[in-house]
């Protein structure tokens, strides 16, 4: 099931942005990926243990910078 490994989907400014939470550094997961392609999200958040980063198709988040998500999507 595509959804089954994704943590949450929130929707800002009439966007559907996915969000994946690891709490590791191990990102080898695809769901995220899957998801973001099939839907076509402009957005896709992962918050995890590895520094900001910046990809065409997502953006990893640390995790102690969870309170800037909404500044960074918007």
């Amino acid at each position: 099931m595509l959804l089954r490994n994704l943590d949450s989907l929130i929707q800002y400014s009439g966007k559907i942005i996915p969000i994946e939470v690891k709490a590791e550094e191990n990102l080898q997961e695809k769901s995220l990926k899957l998801f973001s392609e099939k839907y076509k999200s402009k957005y896709a958040i992962r918050t995890s243990m590895s520094d900001y980063r910046k990809e065409e198709w997502m953006i990893n988040l640390p995790l102690y910078g969870i309170n800037e998500l909404v500044r960074i999507v918007g």
